[in-house]
């Protein structure tokens, strides 16, 4: 797979969720997001990671991995229900699932502490594409 078609693939994989509304999320390079007055939000990064080729048949296949980084904020005093529901159903969405050629593995849930008045969970959810 190439970096497009895997960014494409992950991409579509978080808007076909449903657990925070689409407009609550912040994509990289996206028009200017402004979480105040939400009650969670997340922004969605994808890391490319280390490549490598296995030669198979008539030449080499590329093996990509990666991680899909969701950070999930609420407002501090809030509570941490609406914030590990809402992490279970995207590990839900996303652990041991495949996109074609596109692998995810098991879900680390970080918890990343508190800035700027919001409690943040870091989901990191590595993967591999072939």
């Amino acid at each position: 797979m190439t970096l497009t078609e895997i960014r494409n693939a992950v991409i579509s994989r978080m808007t076909a969720q449903t657990s925070i509304a689409s407009n609550d999320v912040d994509y990289p390079n996206g028009p200017l997001f402004d979480p105040s007055g939400r009650s969670i939000w997340a922004r969605f990064t994808n890391i490319p990671g280390m490549a490598g080729a296995n030669e198979i048949g008539a030449g080499p296949a590329v093996q990509r991995t990666g991680v899909v980084i969701i950070q999930l904020f609420v407002p501090v005093g809030s509570g941490t229900l609406l914030m590990t529901q809402t992490a279970d159903k995207l590990t839900e969405l996303f652990e041991f699932q495949n996109d074609g050629r596109l692998s995810y593995f098991a879900v680390s849930a970080v918890p990343a502490g508190e800035t700027d008045g919001w409690s943040q969970l870091n989901l990191q959810i590595p993967y591999r594409a072939l």
